[in-house]
């Protein structure tokens, strides 16, 4: 049986650092576990936000169809033009060579 880990506003920044940390081991479902606790406490934090939508573009060749959605919903709750547009670049690159790799036979 899991034991469930509940976190306080003070250990907002520790967890967000151990958030990067999984997306760095390539463990972008832990990252994005961790980052939904961080939002359910604090709803609007851009660093759990970037680093959510990171982790669901890293998610992006494992299924397309249903993080494509997800990562646009939150990249839409990003606080300011700039962080929109610069990590909504990203997102369409990412998802363009997840889609290349899925169509193009001996491609990845």
């Amino acid at each position: 049986m899991f034991n469930v880990k509940w976190i306080s506003a003070d250990a907002i920044p520790a967890a967000l650092q151990r958030a990067g940390y999984y997306r760095h081991l390539n463990e972008p479902v832990e990252a994005e576990s961790i980052c939904l606790d961080v939002l359910e406490i604090d709803p609007e934090n851009q660093e759990a936000l970037v680093i959510l939508l990171l982790a669901l573009t890293d998610q992006f060749e494992d299924g397309l169809a249903e993080k494509v959605p997800r990562a646009l919903e939150v990249l839409l709750r990003l606080g300011d033009e700039y962080r929109r547009a610069y990590y909504g670049g990203a997102s369409r690159e990412r998802q363009a060579k997840a889609f290349f790799k899925r169509t193009v036979p001996g491609c990845g």
